[in-house]
């Protein structure tokens, strides 16, 4: 029986310790995927702000922290080690299905996201 209540006791911190940080993690993920429904260009300003929160947020997964900043030096396409690090997150089965679609969007913009890359940001930030 004690067993059995430690188990229990057990489960539930897990529970409660996991729901906060898929909560977070799927804040982010709407966060940016509206940053990017709307991007023309590069992120305004205070979109930038928010991306700077979500990269420092210790919570955040990598894939995460990738994502924001790719997006903050983002200037009308994503290039460089940026490119080359989305393009990894985009086909890493070990990212969450979140991570792989915005890395996914975010190789494809130039300039603005496309029309059928709206309809994906929409279905991702509801």
């Amino acid at each position: 029986m004690t067993q059995l209540i430690r188990a229990l006791c057990v489960f539930t911190l897990l529970l409660c310790t996991g729901i906060p940080a898929a909560s977070a993690h799927d804040a982010s993920i709407k966060s940016m995927a509206g940053i990017i429904m709307h991007l023309n260009h590069f992120p305004s300003d205070s979109e930038k702000h928010e991306l700077e929160a979500i990269a420092s947020d210790e919570h955040v997964t990598p894939g995460e922290r990738a994502l924001a900043g790719a997006l903050l030096r983002m200037q009308h396409t994503v290039e460089g080690e940026d490119s080359a690090a989305l393009r990894a997150l985009a086909v890493d089965k070990n990212a969450s299905q979140g991570e792989r679609e915005l890395a996914d969007i975010l190789l494809g913009i130039h300039h603005h996201p496309s029309v059928n890359d709206q309809q994906r940001l929409k279905t991702l930030s509801d």
